[in-house]
């Protein structure tokens, strides 16, 4: 058993599926050595905002400090976000990872990814300033979808990342046919308008 898997062991249930959600995460990729550095930078500097309202004992607060975490003197962390933390890298896992990736996943030069990105066609995010990361739910058939570049000119650009997935991922009562509603990224890939989306965006 490694260090990181033997201080894993010791946390809590809930921290413990976290990070290891993150490890695994991070070691589906290329560069696998520097993507778990990255994820667990990515720990520490949310460990502070962090919700672990329960007592732990003097050894898993080491190790939760070694992350970054601040105890109060009763040895309650003060809101932990654990559970953002999951779902960036739950987002992660379910996006493609730098534009030379793309390129080959679409089968296009680089060149054509960038001026995607350039004209506000393609959706992208960073995770602490890393490659650029690309969620699947803008492409269909290995296409980006039709009317993405109306849809990502009325998005905030300051939107979270988690609050553009979440958006484009539900279904939405007001996009729907009979009985069926549709998620806006379902709705641009039945042929729906992308005017419609427009009214419907998140607001930051």
């Amino acid at each position: 058993m490694s260090q990181v898997e033997s201080e894993v062991a010791q946390l809590t249930a809930h921290g413990r599926q976290v990070l290891s959600r993150l490890l695994r995460t991070a070691g589906s990729g290329p560069d696998t050595g520097e993507y778990v550095e990255r994820l667990l930078e990515l720990v520490a500097s949310r460990a502070e905002s962090w919700q672990l309202v329960a007592d732990l004992p003097p050894e898993e607060q080491k190790i939760w400090e070694s992350a970054g975490a601040r105890f109060a003197d009763n040895g309650i962390v003060a809101q932990v976000e654990l559970d953002s933390v999951q779902a960036i890298a739950e987002l992660v896992d379910r996006s493609i990872r730098g534009v030379a990736a793309l390129a080959e996943y679409l089968g296009v030069d680089r060149s054509r990814i960038s001026q995607r990105m350039a004209e506000g066609s393609l959706y992208s995010f960073t995770v602490d300033g890393d490659q650029r990361l690309f969620p699947q739910w803008e492409f269909k058939d290995r296409k980006p979808l039709q009317g993405l570049r109306t849809v990502f000119g009325a998005l905030d650009s300051r939107l979270h990342p988690l609050t553009v997935d979440n958006w484009f991922t539900t279904p939405d009562a007001d996009l729907a046919a009979g009985d069926e509603q549709f998620s806006p990224a379902e709705w641009l890939a039945t042929g729906g308008s992308p005017d419609k989306l427009v009214d419907l965006v998140p607001e930051v």
